[in-house]
């Protein structure tokens, strides 16, 4: 169903995967805070609002599955595609290969994750605040892996890359409104796109890289898992 939310949220995916350099380089608060508050508020969506979300939907699963650790499997499975595609642009054999092959290989997978993402988001049946305050956890988690894929390949990126992302995100986003919006197959994309979110939070967006400002991370982490509990317990979500 097309709501005034969805459609806010859709436009605002589309512009980060847009603009995402531009956003955090010309950002008031600067390159450093912005990208901590990106990842502290991303590690927090992942641990109160993923996870549990994942343990629910196995346990709805859970009485005709034979390993009851299905959709869990999955999760792995989306951190290693997601590993082995971060490992192959620092291998050996990456640096014999032209900048073009290594992006589309980058590209290609993070175009996947886009639609994934936002199908999950505009498929699952949330509104008004529920949806706002997820939406504002997603763009700015876009906002920290787009600007780290843009800033490596910037030309590429500006020239073709981030209108791949955008399209693939604009397809999702569609999809998730008219397409199915439970079954196996929404659960299976739930599960791979947690793995590969929770691989990508640890590994570039905590606070241990020159693009880091601790206290800006440490606060809100905290400050959006506590508000997402709060609200959590008082709308019942």
């Amino acid at each position: 169903m097309v709501t005034i939310e969805s459609i806010i949220i859709g436009i605002v995916f589309i512009l980060i995967q847009l603009y995402a350099l531009t956003i955090v380089e010309r950002s008031p608060i600067g390159e450093q805070k912005l990208l901590s508050l990106s990842g502290g508020v991303a590690i927090a969506y992942v641990f109160i609002y993923i996870l549990p979300t994942l343990h629910k939907k196995q346990e709805e699963f859970g009485g005709s599955l034979a390993l009851d650790t299905e959709l869990y499997f999955l999760g792995l499975l989306g951190l290693l595609v997601y590993f082995s595609v971060y490992s192959f642009a620092q291998t050996k054999t990456a640096t014999h290969l032209t900048e073009l092959t290594v992006y589309i290989v980058q590209v290609s997978f993070f175009m996947v994750y886009s639609f994934i993402i936002s199908y999950v988001v505009f498929s699952t049946d949330v509104k008004r605040v529920e949806s706002l305050f997820y939406g504002l956890a997603i763009s700015l988690h876009f906002i920290g892996w787009s600007y780290h894929l843009g800033k490596k390949h910037h030309r590429l990126h500006k020239n073709r890359g981030r209108y791949m992302l955008a399209g693939a995100t604009f397809l999702g986003s569609i999809m998730g409104v008219f397409g199915p919006s439970s079954g196996l197959l929404i659960e299976s994309m739930i599960a791979f796109s947690s793995g590969a979110m929770l691989f990508n939070v640890i590994s570039k967006e905590l606070p241990f890289e020159k693009h880091a400002h601790l206290p800006t991370f440490l606060i809100s982490s905290l400050v959006y898992a506590a508000t997402m509990i709060a609200l959590k317990a008082f709308f019942d979500w």
